[in-house]
């Protein structure tokens, strides 16, 4: 009886915790990190605000957590499982690709509350720094696996490739061309794919 009573407190838990961190989500991206109080999420969430701290932590602690959470809506780890099996470095490049929109798709509305928010925010700056060193080490792993196929191109170090791979198909290189130039995700995803093929695979690849 006491296990299931600690199980069910568990899970009860785990779903508030859940719901905190929808309800900021939504704040966030509807009215901005910085406009939206501790008192806001929690009304959003219909719970108190000691609870929100008992829970997640201060805001600071909700927006490091979000980082987590747009990594797992996006299937990095699956993803990750399938880039580290393909042995065809087009693949590999369109699965990068196909993870960028994915990304841009399902959590475009948390990156682009961090990104308004992190030049003036520590606290989101700080996440900012953290998703984009998650992606760059991702993009350095894919160009790990590109030179261990024998894919690069003669003079385009491990490290290089990577530095390309990470500014190309960062979320802001996305916002820019989708916001700025209205471009459709397709076009944006045939783009990428296209570009990173004819800068870093070597001819006959």
């Amino acid at each position: 009886m006491t296990a299931h009573r600690s199980n069910r407190r568990q899970k009860q838990a785990a779903a508030t915790r859940q719901d905190i961190l929808r309800a900021a989500r939504r704040l966030f991206a509807s009215q901005g990190y910085v406009a939206t109080s501790m008192s806001a999420i929690a009304e959003e969430a219909e719970t108190g605000v000691q609870t929100i701290y008992d829970s997640v932590g201060p805001k600071r602690a909700i927006i490091l957590a979000l980082v987590d959470v747009i990594e797992e809506e996006a299937g990095v780890e699956e993803v990750r499982r399938r880039i580290a099996q393909t042995r065809d470095p087009h693949e590999l490049i369109a699965l990068l690709v196909g993870l960028s929109r994915q990304f841009m798709e399902r959590c475009g509305d948390v990156f682009a509350a961090m990104a308004s928010a992190a030049p003036t925010e520590p606290d989101v700056a700080e996440a900012w720094r953290q998703a984009n060193r998650h992606h760059l080490g991702g993009a350095r792993y894919v160009a790990q696996q590109l030179a261990n196929l024998g894919a690069l191109k003669p003079g385009v170090s491990v490290a290089r490739a990577g530095e390309v791979i990470g500014v190309l198909s960062w979320g802001i290189t996305w916002q820019q061309f989708i916001q700025e130039h209205g471009w459709s995700l397709d076009e944006c995803e045939t783009w990428l794919t296209e570009t990173l093929v004819t800068l870093l695979l070597r001819d006959g690849t």
